[in-house]
């Protein structure tokens, strides 16, 4: 079971006191689809089964001619000199097929793929087209809002998922939450359906996402990203948190951190080793990107980067920190800069131990715990 490590206070600034509320832990337990292989004696393949031969020097032509079987629903194929497929090669893009097995037969170059699909999926060439008018409509209003730059890009995708798509808590939800009909069409998903959401929306914009797992988590690795900071955890970025205005309060904890970062949060432990040990410089971090990183002892730099966040109308100010001390006075410095500035109301903090972040969410509703 995965857990959201996001702990929130809010503060109640009139009359100075502090309430502590009830750390947000929510779960969700990756659903990844399980492949079963077997040997069977019999040198011939059974009959009915439809074949197809695999060119390994066009996989591209090769995977839409299987593609087609997809959209027929063929429960069994056969294919000649096929790769060694991993789910990672069918999905997220053929979203509605939910799992394979995979059976050899001695004496002949043939393995028959078998296929099990998710209800409703007679429906998935009309699902697909919705999912692609809601992807697109993600990448316009991205490209609309921003410079266009690699990074800005990719920020953009990251906000507007979080505020387009709930997090689901249940764990025995069997609907569309784990794939990208329900993150994009029906904005409802655990942590897989963000990472497949976020990396099929990368691709179509020309950018490479790798999704990264663990036995209860998924999170990605933007390869297009030259920093060593190209890890991303959207979901965990999302916590279900908006103000009285209904606006969410986006986050960027986990906005480009390294891979040794990441990986100190047991649930980002990788099932299979992640070999992507760059060493490239870094720089991508949001906080150090946004200058949102106050350096050790720079109480001034703290004062006026909450200035700057706050005149710009945000509301979420964001801060990390260089020195843990300054980190662990953050408490009670932002209550001194937010009066400061003209703000006697509630707030809320998200603090993020581990990373020296701080958090500071404005307006929130009236009946905040």
């Amino acid at each position: 079971m995965e857990e959201r490590k996001n702990s929130r206070r809010i503060v109640w600034l009139v009359i100075m006191t502090v309430i502590f509320s009830a750390a947000v832990l929510s779960a969700a337990v990756l659903y990844r689809q399980q492949t079963d292989a077997k040997i069977e004696n019999g040198a011939s393949l059974p009959d009915g089964i439809p074949k197809l031969d695999w060119d390994s020097s066009h996989d591209e032509e090769s995977m839409l001619a299987l593609e087609a079987y997809f959209y027929e629903l063929q429960p069994k194929v056969a294919i000649k000199n096929a790769p060694d497929f991993e789910w990672k090669d069918i999905c997220p893009d053929h979203f509605w097929v939910k799992s394979f097995t995979v059976t050899s037969y001695k004496n002949t170059p043939y393995k028959v793929y078998g296929f099990t699909y998710i209800d409703g999926a007679k429906n998935n060439k009309k699902m697909a087209a919705a999912i692609d008018a809601e992807a697109q409509d993600i990448i316009n209003t991205v490209r609309k809002e921003r410079s266009g730059s690699t990074w800005d890009d990719i920020i953009g995708v990251h906000d507007e998922l979080i505020r387009r798509i709930k997090f689901i808590k249940d764990d025995n939800d069997n609907g569309n939450t784990r794939n990208l009909y329900g993150a994009l069409v029906e904005h409802r998903a655990v942590c897989q359906g963000y990472s497949y959401a976020f990396s099929y929306i990368l691709k179509k914009m020309g950018y490479v996402s790798s999704e990264i797992y663990s036995r209860e988590h998924m999170w990605n690795r933007i390869d297009s990203l030259e920093s060593a900071e190209n890890y991303i955890d959207v979901t965990w970025d999302d916590y279900d948190d908006s103000d009285r205005n209904g606006q969410p309060y986006i986050h960027h904890d986990f906005f480009c951190i390294a891979k040794e970062e990441m990986e100190q949060f047991d649930e980002h432990t990788p099932e299979s080793a992640d070999t992507n040990n760059r060493t490239a410089p870094k720089g991508d971090n949001y906080y150090t990107k946004k200058g949102y990183y106050i350096k050790s002892g720079d109480e001034m730099g703290f004062h006026a980067c909450a200035l700057e966040q706050f005149n710009s109308g945000k509301n979420l100010l964001e801060f990390r920190f260089e020195d843990p001390e300054d980190y662990l006075k953050a408490d009670e410095q932002i209550m001194t800069i937010l009066l400061s500035l003209g703000y006697s109301d509630k707030y809320y903090t998200f603090k993020k131990n581990e990373l020296l972040t701080f958090s500071v969410g404005l307006y929130p509703p009236a009946d905040a715990e």
